[in-house]
């Protein structure tokens, strides 16, 4: 009985120690600097772009400038980030993002997003407003979401001025692979029917994306963020509807990555982390 024990005891043990070495395989992490410049001329790798977190929310982004701090008459020079804005992000009780906080421009415009979510706290609707206060003047870009099997499928919308004239309007419909990444955006305007603007992203690899967990619905990043794993092929192309399928609209934007490297945590190292 006492060796009968003794063998569960340690196979316990054993089953404790591969579920330790599992949650180290899945250890969750986060980007902190990104969007690297590589400068051909010193062999410098600068970030221009870092989240700074609370815990695991982001309450603030920083974007810098890249600036020559060389000597004189040294060569080749040197350069280094020079900070350029900040932007910052507020929370409700829930610790969901509300509010992202754009700083006020040179022209004196700002733009606030105004975030809101549903009774399950889903991203319902966003609101980027642009104001500038030498006129009092203000444009505001609504965003409104519909979700099927808790993934977002269409995107409507709607931008106002602050008189309430509707200068544009569209529907963006959203399609997914079945690893759960996004495949093709569909965009149609309501002052041009007759065309769309198909975006499509292939080739995705089998490692984590990082943008997956970035909390806060930034819009320069919001459709990498509706993805499983990274996509290396980008095309996006106007369709007319009398195009003929054997002569397609030649794509406006496009690029193809060969590959990426990874790090030990399986995140591709075009960023920095910290990681849980």
């Amino acid at each position: 009985m006492k060796k009968l024990f003794a063998i569960v005891s340690l196979l316990f043990l054993f089953s404790c120690t591969n579920n330790d070495d599992d949650s180290v395989q899945e250890q969750k992490c986060y980007m902190t600097k990104f969007n690297k410049v590589n400068i051909s001329l010193t062999g410098q790798q600068l970030y221009t772009s870092e989240y700074v977190y609370d815990g695991n929310k982001i309450i603030k982004k920083l974007d810098y400038s890249l600036v020559d701090n060389s000597a004189p008459g040294q060569f080749p020079p040197t350069y280094a980030p020079q900070l350029k804005s900040t932007i910052n992000i507020e929370y409700n009780s829930l610790g969901q993002p509300i509010k992202i906080i754009e700083p006020i421009d040179y022209y004196n415009n700002q733009y606030i997003e105004y975030i809101s979510y549903d009774n399950q706290g889903k991203l319902s609707e966003k609101n980027r407003v642009l104001s500038n206060y030498n006129d009092g003047s203000s444009y505001t870009k609504n965003f409104k979401y519909t979700y099927s099997d808790d993934k977002i499928v269409l995107i409507a919308e709607k931008s106002t001025n602050s008189w309430g004239d509707v200068y544009d309007e569209n529907t963006k419909t959203l399609t997914y692979d079945a690893d759960g990444n996004l495949r093709v955006i569909e965009q149609i305007n309501a002052s041009t029917p007759t065309a769309k603007t198909v975006t499509k992203y292939d080739n995705y690899d089998s490692y984590k994306n990082p943008y997956a967990n970035v909390n806060v619905p930034f819009e320069d990043i919001f459709f990498l963020r509706l993805s499983k794993n990274n996509h290396r092929k980008y095309l996006k192309t106007v369709v007319y509807t009398n195009n003929s399928p054997t002569n397609p609209t030649a794509p406006y934007e496009s690029y193809e990555i060969s590959g990426y490297e990874y790090n030990e945590n399986g995140y591709p190292r075009f960023a920095e982390y910290k990681c849980n």
